[in-house]
């Protein structure tokens, strides 16, 4: 497993070259990267002139937010998808890991089961995209109340119903992000955990919680960094995945409101011991990278050292 930064989670933002830094600066081998962002530099530029940093600098593109909502009506849906091959074709170009597509908690659509078959069918045409351009779809679900606030029908809310919709999918680029807050709250059990085939994770996002609410009182603000609370056990659940031969990205998924007054490097530093800790608890190599440790070494992993701008 790789460390990975997801600075928009954890209310980091910068440039993109500003974000390479920091990842770089604090040991991460990976970033989340913001693919609607990277495409308008593409439109207005070129590929490589818009992906200069990344491609430079030599990171692991780890994933991205996929740019469309499954909950959309048909018109909206069927405009969005057009648009969505070209956006991922420049993924492709930079070698991304995985597009994140979250399964909505609630809809005013249609009751559970129609809606469930209405979801996987689109799910399966977004995969044919993806795996044309050799990128994975990672699946996540959410707990949180907000992402289901003011509607009708339930749907997607627990690991029962996640890994059902899940298995019923029939594309092979369709993946799942493991997430330790939604899998916890959300009933899931390391057996469950352990039926996962490694190479089927598009990341593994980690978080603790205070006191392990229910799924009725779940909030994003309740995400603090793993091993705050040791409420949630992230270091069985990552020892768990290394079994089954994952050896992806592994983020720290805390919430940004747990962060007040920070500065971004204090907040990325906290998120990197954060995952160090788990990952030595699991028994797995890791190394905790200070910006002291830089200036001493011979290593290219500062952007100037490898002639790149800030």
């Amino acid at each position: 497993m790789y460390k990975n930064l997801n600075a928009t989670v954890l209310g980091v933002s910068g440039r993109q070259s500003e974000l390479i830094e920091l990842a770089m600066t604090y040991g991460f081998r990976g970033l989340d990267i913001d693919i609607v962002d990277l495409v308008k530099r593409t439109q207005r530029s070129e590929f490589e002139k818009a992906a200069r940093y990344l491609l430079s600098a030599k990171m692991l593109v780890s994933g991205f937010e996929t740019p469309i909502d499954l909950d959309s009506d048909d018109e909206t849906f069927e405009k969005t998808i057009a648009l969505l091959p070209a956006t991922i074709e420049i993924a492709g170009k930079v070698n991304a890991r995985a597009g994140f597509l979250r399964l909505p908690a609630a809809t005013d659509r249609l009751p559970f089961h129609e809606y469930f078959d209405v979801l996987r069918k689109r799910v399966e045409r977004i995969a044919e995209i993806f795996a044309a351009n050799k990128v994975m779809l990672g699946l996540y679900f959410s707990t949180a109340i907000e992402n289901r606030e003011n509607r009708q029908f339930k749907f997607i809310q627990d690991v029962e119903g996640f890994l059902a919709f899940f298995n019923a999918c029939a594309n092979q680029s369709v993946g799942l992000v493991v997430d330790s807050f939604n899998w916890v709250v959300g009933g899931g059990t390391f057996e469950q955990l352990a039926t996962i085939p490694g190479n089927r994770v598009a990341v593994l996002r980690l978080a603790d919680a205070e006191v392990l609410p229910s799924v009725a009182d779940a909030s994003l603000k309740m995400r603090q960094l793993a091993g705050t609370s040791g409420v949630i056990d992230n270091v069985r659940i990552v020892s768990v995945l290394s079994k089954n031969g994952f050896d992806g990205p592994i983020t720290a998924f805390g919430h940004s409101s747990n962060f007040g007054g920070m500065t971004r490097d204090s907040i990325v530093a906290k998120s990197q011991d954060s995952l160090d800790n788990v990952l030595a608890g699991a028994g797995l190599p890791t190394f905790t990278r200070r910006p002291d440790m830089i200036v001493e070494s011979t290593s290219p992993l500062v952007l100037e050292d490898i002639g790149l701008e800030a």
